[in-house]
């Protein structure tokens, strides 16, 4: 419990400091901010009237500041662009997103796992060897590329899934699949060989000799104690999702944080990037501190 409750406090304490380099990043990266809400005949004047009325004339840590309170009490901001409220905005992105996201997690781990413990009990076999040439297909091929080869098949040649968009199930197929084809390689291959080091082991002998059958054995023990590396492999795949998502949303016109927050940087809408890129910092950092927490409770040597 006091492991658990240190790791917390340092997350606290890396969220805190990461989203200040987020937001301090975010405005000392140049450009003309008033561009996004003025016409381009706004005087110099103008210019500085709404910098200070955006509170953007302020010092970067008194901004921070302000923003830090303004989000705890529930005011997220409004968009430079149109003025359209960040907290309505977040809702619908945050939820696109998650969906997103949720469905790529699932179909890493309920087709990595199961693919990797196949391969190995059937090691060095021709199963074994389409396996493992799966994964390392899956790790060689660019998520961007991936996602247009599956357009150019599913959707252009054979029309049975949409290009783009958002809609039914049948929308999230393809951008679920590429945010989730590394993800899978990378799982089948630590299950692989995380599996294959616990059937060295001695327990693995004694269970057999006991009498069990072998779909206990690898099922309850071996898969069992095959999961640490495949829980602190959970933390690593939620940043990795959320990294893949920019590029998948946008080349799916997936209306989510990724493709919210790219628009948002071209147009150099500040608050809208802020807040976002702020939401993509937590979500990282909370799905390494479960993955952490995680494997403590299910390390007995940890947990005690």
């Amino acid at each position: 419990m006091t492991a658990i409750l240190k790791r917390v406090a340092l997350t606290l304490v890396l969220l805190f400091a990461s989203s200040f380099a987020v937001f301090a990043a975010i405005r000392l990266s140049g450009g003309d901010v008033t561009a996004a809400r003025l016409p381009a005949s706004a005087t110099a004047a103008d210019r500085e009237l709404f910098l200070q009325q955006v509170g953007l004339d302020q010092p970067i840590v008194r901004q921070y500041f302000t923003y830090l309170g303004n989000m705890f009490r529930g005011d997220l901001g409004n968009s430079l662009t149109n003025n359209a409220s960040i907290s309505a905005l977040a809702v619908d992105k945050m939820r696109n997103s998650l969906i997103l996201g949720a469905a790529a997690l699932v179909l890493v781990f309920a087709i990595g796992i199961p693919l990797g413990l196949v391969a190995a009990l059937r090691r060095n076999s021709w199963v074994d060897t389409g396996i493992t040439s799966f994964s390392v297909a899956g790790m060689a091929i660019p998520n961007f590329w991936l996602a247009l080869i599956l357009i150019y098949i599913f959707a252009i040649q054979f029309q049975v899934l949409p290009a783009a968009g958002q809609g039914g199930w049948r929308y999230l197929v393809l951008p679920s699949v590429v945010l989730a084809a590394e993800g899978v390689a990378l799982t089948v291959r630590m299950t692989r060989s995380a599996v294959l080091d616990t059937l060295g082991n001695d327990f693995v002998r004694t269970l057999r000799a006991a009498g069990l059958s072998n779909r206990r054995i690898y099922l309850k023990h071996v898969l069992r104690n095959s999961l640490l590396p495949i829980v602190s492999l959970a933390g690593l795949r939620v940043g990795q999702i959320v990294g893949y998502a920019l590029v998948v949303e946008v080349i799916f016109g997936w209306p989510g944080v990724g493709q919210t927050l790219v628009n948002a940087v071209l147009r150099r809408d500040y608050p809208v990037v802020q807040f976002f890129a702020l939401v993509l910092v937590v979500v990282v950092t909370l799905g390494n501190l479960a993955a952490s927490i995680g494997y403590t409770l299910v390390n007995p040597r940890l947990r005690k």
